[in-house]
């Protein structure tokens, strides 16, 4: 029960910011024991922030799932007596750790996540300029680095652990093209806790300016930097070693701290719902059908052809949506009114 209590408590952060507290003596460094789960100390404490209820709730649920499955494997060796005192401690201990998942109200959506407005994506653009007087970094490397990452999150929507798992090799150097490619535990990547696709693999069309700045970046300023040469990872710190989850968390951190003119909201994944709300408005305007949209969507976020996904990633665009048409029937009844 301790263990389970542990792992119920560890469900609350995001794996990253989960250290061990004993070093671990196996070879598989993403494993951890886990009755030794910590936090990991670190000075940006924002970055910290638990997870939203409904993903630990899923997580909770995936787990509890998943030990009782393994309880009924293991009990199918065991004789009857000692398979029916495992299934009563099983099943004593799962009731206790289901306690532990929170109720998540399908009704509380005032405060989801959704992307920046245009003028909020204006100013962050404006801010973030290497050579605008308003950058929060000092070192010229940095911010051209902070630059690109975050324009490259805004042009394509992908997800933080597939940006830092971007690998110059993923480059197309004859097209404004780029692949995002699922890599599991890659002997490439000395990161403790490795950036990872969630996706499928899939490939991404660049804006050509976009795509020449990357290669600028990469043939000059990342260059420059002498360790980052026998490194496959695009982005890396001005040290050469590549880029971890927080630090990503601490660009948008900073860049919080610094402008409070910036929602207070803002982070990597904002980019991602941001990207969304973008295309919704431009398939809309250049005539796309609902279903030719939703298919492309799915493909460009490298979502399944059936996935519903595109619901939690623009709600900005279908609120926007639903104002529209309300006041549409409210014209109607002032119509009706008037004439009355």
């Amino acid at each position: 029960m301790p263990e389970l209590d542990r792992l119920a408590s560890a469900a609350q952060y995001r794996v990253e910011d989960l250290e061990e507290l004993t070093e671990d003596t196996s070879n598989t460094p993403n494993v951890i024991r886990i009755s030794r789960i910590g936090l990991r100390k670190t000075k940006v404490a924002d970055s910290r922030a638990s997870v939203d209820a409904a993903t630990q709730a899923s997580r909770l649920r995936y787990i509890s799932d998943f030990l009782e499955f393994f309880s009924g494997y293991v009990g199918a060796t065991l004789c009857d007596a000692e398979r029916k005192r495992l299934e009563m401690s099983t099943s004593f201990a799962l009731k206790a750790f289901r306690e532990h998942i929170p109720t998540v109200s399908k009704r509380a959506k005032l405060n989801a996540r959704i992307g920046l407005s245009e003028q909020e994506q204006h100013r962050l653009l404006e801010v973030i300029n290497p050579e605008s007087s308003l950058n929060p970094w000092t070192r010229g490397y940095v911010r051209k680095r902070n630059w690109l990452l975050i324009v490259l999150l805004l042009a394509s929507g992908m997800r933080r652990g597939e940006l830092l798992g971007l690998q110059i090799g993923d480059l197309n150097a004859e097209a404004p093209k780029l692949r995002i490619l699922r890599r599991a535990d890659t002997e490439k990547d000395p990161r403790r806790i490795q950036p990872c696709t969630k996706t499928f693999d899939r490939e991404i069309e660049l804006a050509r300016p976009v795509m020449k700045a990357l290669w600028d970046f990469i043939n000059n300023d990342r260059r420059a930097i002498k360790r980052a040469r026998t490194v496959p990872q695009i982005f890396v710190s001005d040290e050469g070693a590549p880029l971890s989850h927080a630090s990503i968390d601490k660009v948008f951190f900073q860049l919080r701290s610094v402008f409070p003119g910036l929602p207070m909201t803002l982070t990597s994944h904002v980019m991602r719902h941001t990207w969304n709300e973008r295309f919704s408005e431009k398939a809309e305007a250049m005539g796309v059908s609902e279903t030719v949209e939703e298919r492309a969507r799915n493909s460009q976020q490298g979502w399944s052809d059936n996935s519903r996904m595109a619901a939690t990633y623009t709600r900005r665009y279908t609120a926007k949506k639903g104002r529209e048409v309300a006041l549409k029937l409210q014209e109607r009844l002032d119509a009706l009114t008037n004439k009355n």
